[in-house]
C-alpha cells in the first residue's frame, strides 16, 4: 500500500487543480517506495501540502492547519483572483495488499468543504462520515495523531511534551489505536448500560410494591365478581330505559319546537310584509308632508309679496319727493314772528314726524338707516331753530322760485327711472299674488290626500302590533320550548357521561325491551349494591388486567437487568482484554522502539548514549477546602509514562533542557526513525524536519531517510539539498503573480538518463 497522488482544488494557496503524483515511477510499477521532495521557496506554499494531507485524514484542528477558524482553509482571494468557494483534498492509495480493509485495490478519500459550511466525507465516490474515514484509517495505521504528517514543531514537541503524552505517541507507534477505540467504545457502552440498569433498577423498586398492592386487589376483585356484575345488570336496565326516555321525550320536544320555529317564521314573514307595507305609507305620508313644503313656499311667496310692496312704496316717496322738488324752491328771508307762523311751523313739523315713523316701520338696508337718522336730525334742528326765533322775535321766510333748466332735467331723468322701476315692480307683484293663488290650490289637494294615506297608515300600523304580539308569544313558547329541550339533553349528556364512567361503554349501546320500568327500584338496587361493592372495596374492573400487565413488565424488567449486568460483565471483560492486549503490545514495541531509538542516535550522533525509561504509576492526594489545604487523600493513579535520556558523545548531560537546538533535532529524528523502523506507516509526509541540521548531519539524516524508505514512502518538505539528492521525483513549488501556487515535477533518474545521452530535460 502506498499514497498514489493527492489532487488538491481550492485548499489555501493552490486555486487551481493541482495533482501530485507518487507513483514510484510515475505509473505505479511494482519496486521500491522511494522519497519525494516538495521544494521551493519560502512563502510558495509547500507546507499546504502537508497541510492538505491531514486535513484529508481527519484533521479538525485549525490551529494544527495554522488557521483560525474551517473557512482559512478555502482560498481567499487575492488582488489579482477573486476566492473560491470550496476547499477539496482527495487522497488516492494503492491498496492490493488491503491494508485499508476494504475490497477495493485503489481507494480515493476526499474531503470537501463549503463557504456556507457544509462539509462532504467520500470514499470512492460514496458519502460517508468523518467517524468512518477515521476508523478505515486507523487500522491501516494512518491518522492525524500518527507519524504519518510531521512537522519540525512536532518533532520537537516529543521532547518537550510530559512523559504520559509521550505514551500516547508510542501507543500510536505500538498500533494499538484500533484496540483504544475498542476500548474506548466498550466504556461508553458500559456506561451507557450502567445508566440503563440503574432505571431498570429504579423502575423494579417503583414496580414492585405496586404489583404486590395489585396482587391483593385483583384477589378482592374476583370475590366481588358477582355483586359487580349484578350492579352492572341493574345498572344496564335504568339506564336503558333512561336513555330511550329521554329520546321519545327529546323527540316529541323536537318536533314541537320545529313547529313553533315554522310558526314563528311565518309570523316573522307577514309581519316584514307589514311593514314593508307601512314604510311604504311612511314614504307616502312623507309625501303628503308637501303640504308643510307648500305652506312653506306660499308664505316665502307672501314675504317676498310684501318686499315688493314695501319697494314700490319706497319708490312711490322717491317720486312723490321729486314731484314736489319739481314744483317749488325755497328763498329765504327773515319776518317778524307772529302765532300764525308758530302754529304752521308745529304743523309742518308733526308731518315730518309722522313721515319718520313711517319710514322707520319699511326700513330695510342700512343707508337707509343713515337717511333716516339725519331726517330725524333735520326735524329736531328745526324745533330748535323755532325755539331760537321765538325768543328773537324773527324768523326766516321761505320764497318759492323755480328750478332752473338743467336741474329740471336731471330730476326729470330720476322721475322717469323711478316710474319704470315701479312698473317692473308691479309686474313682480303681480307674477307672485298669481303663484300664491297656484300654492294655495295644491296645498288645498294634497291635505286631502295625505288624510286618505293616513288612515290607512294607522289600519296597517295596528295589524303590525298585533303580528308582533302574536310573534312574542310564539317566540316565548319556542324559547320555553328549547329550554325543556336543553334540559333533557343535559340529562343525555350526564347520562352519557354516567354510562361511560361507570359502565364504560357507549350509551347507545344500551338495549330496551319497551316495557315501563319502576326507576325509583332501580336506582335503590344499585346504591345497595353499590354499597356493597365499596364494603368489599372499591376495585377497578381492570384490575385484573392491569395486575396481568404489571406482572408481565415486571418479568421483562427482571429479565431486562439481569442481560444488563451479564452486559456489562461481558463489556468489562472486553475492557480489561483490550487493557492487556495494549499493555503487552505496548511493552513489546516499547522495547524494540528503545534498541532501535539507541541505534539511530549513536548513528546520527556518531557515538553516545541515549535510552528510553518508563516511569511506574503514582498516586496523589487532590482534595482541597477554599484555602487551598487538603482535606482528604485520596489516591488517583497516574498513567505510566515515557522519560528520555540523551547524551551525545564527549558530554555529561542529565536533562533533555540543556541540548543544543541541532542535538535536539537531532534526538527527536532518532526516536521519529526507531519509530518509524518499528512499524512503517504506509507513507510518512516530513516537513522541514531536518532544517536544523547541519550538513554533515543532514548526510547522516538522508542516508538513514534512503534506507527506512525501502518500506515507508517519504514524502519530504525540504530545502535540503542532501535531502533532494536522496529524491527520485523532486516537485517544485511556486506562487504566481496571482497568489496562487503552482507546481512543477522533475523525475531526477530520467534527468540523468537523458542528460547521460546528451538529451534536454524538460520539467
Amino acid at each position: 500500500m502506498f499514497l498514489r497522488k493527492v489532487e488538491i482544488s481550492g485548499f489555501k494557496s493552490f486555486a487551481d487543480r493541482t495533482v501530485l503524483d507518487f507513483s514510484p515511477d510515475g505509473d505505479g510499477s511494482e519496486r521500491r517506495l522511494g522519497i519525494t521532495a516538495i521544494v521551493g521557496p519560502n512563502g510558495s506554499g509547500k507546507s499546504n501540502v502537508a497541510d492538505a494531507i491531514r486535513w484529508a485524514i481527519g484533521e479538525q484542528s485549525s490551529k494544527n492547519l495554522r488557521g483560525k477558524k474551517s473557512e482559512d482553509v478555502i482560498f481567499g482571494g487575492t488582488a489579482k483572483r477573486g476566492k473560491v468557494g470550496s476547499a477539496s483534498v482527495t487522497l488516492h492509495f494503492e491498496n492490493r495488499d488491503h491494508r485499508i480493509p476494504i475490497e477495493y485495490e485503489e481507494v480515493a478519500i476526499q474531503r470537501k468543504l463549503h463557504r456556507s459550511g457544509e462539509s462532504e466525507f467520500l470514499i470512492n465516490g460514496a458519502r460517508v462520515r468523518l467517524l468512518d474515514i477515521v476508523d478505515l484509517l486507523a487500522k491501516s495505521g494512518i491518522g492525524k495523531d500518527s507519524y504519518c504528517v510531521i512537522t519540525q514543531g512536532m518533532s520537537d514537541a516529543t521532547l518537550n511534551a510530559t512523559p504520559a503524552e509521550r505514551r500516547s505517541i508510542f501507543e500510536d507507534a505500538a498500533g494499538v489505536k484500533q484496540y483504544q477505540i475498542q476500548k474506548e467504545r466498550a466504556l461508553r457502552k458500559l456506561a451507557s448500560t450502567k445508566d440503563n440498569l440503574a432505571r431498570v433498577d429504579a423502575l423494579l423498586v417503583e414496580i414492585e410494591p405496586h404489583l404486590k398492592m395489585l396482587r391483593r386487589q385483583a384477589e378482592r376483585a374476583s370475590q366481588g365478581k358477582d355483586v359487580a356484575e349484578r350492579l352492572l345488570s341493574k345498572q344496564t336496565e335504568l339506564y336503558g330505559f333512561l336513555w330511550h326516555s329521554f329520546q321519545g321525550e327529546r323527540g316529541g320536544l323536537s318536533q314541537e319546537r320545529e313547529d313553533l320555529a315554522r310558526k314563528a317564521g311565518m309570523l316573522e314573514r307577514e309581519t316584514d310584509t307589514l311593514r314593508e307595507e307601512v314604510t311604504k305609507l311612511a314614504g307616502t305620508l312623507e309625501e303628503g308632508e308637501k303640504t308643510d313644503v307648500l305652506t312653506k313656499e306660499a308664505a316665502a311667496l307672501q314675504g317676498e309679496l310684501n318686499t315688493v310692496e314695501r319697494d314700490s312704496a319706497i319708490l312711490s316717496g322717491r317720486i312723490e319727493s321729486e314731484r314736489e322738488r319739481q314744483k317749488d324752491r325755497e328763498e329765504i328771508r327773515t319776518i317778524p314772528v307772529d302765532l300764525g307762523y308758530i302754529r304752521k311751523s308745529l304743523d309742518r313739523i308733526g308731518k315730518n314726524q309722522n313721515t319718520l315713523f313711517e319710514r322707520l316701520g319699511l326700513v330695510e338696508k342700512l343707508e337707509e338707516i343713515q337717511d333716516i337718522r339725519e331726517f330725524a336730525r333735520a326735524i329736531g334742528q328745526e324745533l330748535v331753530d323755532l325755539d331760537t326765533k321765538v325768543e328773537a322775535g324773527k324768523v326766516t321766510e321761505k320764497v318759492i322760485i323755480s328750478l332752473p333748466e338743467n336741474e329740471k332735467r336731471e330730476s326729470d331723468a330720476r322721475l322717469s327711472s323711478y316710474l319704470a322701476e315701479k312698473d317692473e315692480l308691479g309686474k313682480r307683484m303681480e307674477t307672485i299674488r298669481k303663484n300664491i293663488t297656484e300654492k294655495e290650490e295644491a296645498l288645498r289637494a294634497e291635505r286631502e290626500k295625505g288624510r286618505e294615506a293616513r288612515e290607512r297608515y294607522f289600519l296597517i300600523e295596528r295589524q303590525v302590533r298585533e303580528k308582533d304580539r302574536e310573534l312574542s308569544i310564539a317566540k316565548d313558547r319556542l324559547n320555553d320550548v328549547k329550554v325543556r329541550l336543553a334540559r333533557v339533553e343535559v340529562r343525555e349528556e350526564d347520562l352519557i357521561n354516567e354510562v361511560r364512567e361507570e359502565l364504560r361503554t357507549d350509551v347507545r349501546e344500551l338495549s330496551w325491551d319497551g316495557s315501563p320500568r319502576d326507576r325509583d327500584a332501580l336506582t335503590r338496587d344499585i346504591i345497595r349494591l353499590k354499597g356493597e361493592v365499596e364494603r368489599i372495596g372499591a376495585i377497578d374492573p381492570l384490575v385484573a388486567e392491569e395486575y396481568q400487565e404489571t406482572e408481565k413488565r415486571f418479568t421483562f424488567l427482571t429479565t431486562e437487568s439481569a442481560d444488563l449486568r451479564n452486559a456489562m460483565v461481558s463489556l468489562e471483560t472486553v475492557v480489561k482484554e483490550m487493557d492487556e492486549r495494549i499493555e503487552k503490545e505496548f511493552s513489546d514495541a516499547f522495547e524494540e522502539i528503545a534498541k532501535k531509538f539507541e541505534h539511530y542516535f549513536s548513528l546520527i550522533f556518531n557515538g553516545g548514549k541515549a535510552e528510553l525509561i518508563r516511569t511506574k504509576p503514582k498516586s496523589k492526594a487532590v482534595a482541597t477546602d477554599e484555602d487551598g489545604e487538603t482535606l482528604e487523600e485520596v489516591a488517583i493513579p497516574e498513567v505510566a509514562g515515557i522519560e528520555i535520556s540523551a547524551c551525545p558523545p564527549g558530554k555529561k548531560i542529565t536533562s533533555l533542557s540543556v541540548l543544543s537546538g541541532g542535538e535536539r533535532s537531532l534526538t527527536s529524528l532518532a526516536l521519529l526513525f526507531a519509530i518509524i523502523s518499528h512499524n512503517p506507516p504506509p507513507f510518512a509526509v516530513l516537513d522541514e524536519v531536518e532544517a536544523a541540521l547541519d550538513e554533515a548531519n543532514s548526510k547522516r539524516f538522508s542516508k538513514v531517510l534512503s534506507e527506512l524508505s525501502e518500506r515507508t514512502q517519504f514524502i519530504v518538505i525540504s530545502h535540503n539539498r542532501e535531502t533532494m539528492r536522496q529524491a527520485e521525483l523532486l516537485y517544485g513549488v511556486t506562487m504566481g503573480d496571482d497568489g496562487a501556487s503552482q507546481v512543477l515535477s522533475l523525475h531526477l533518474e530520467e534527468a540523468e538518463r537523458l542528460r547521460g545521452k546528451g538529451g534536454k530535460v524538460a520539467p
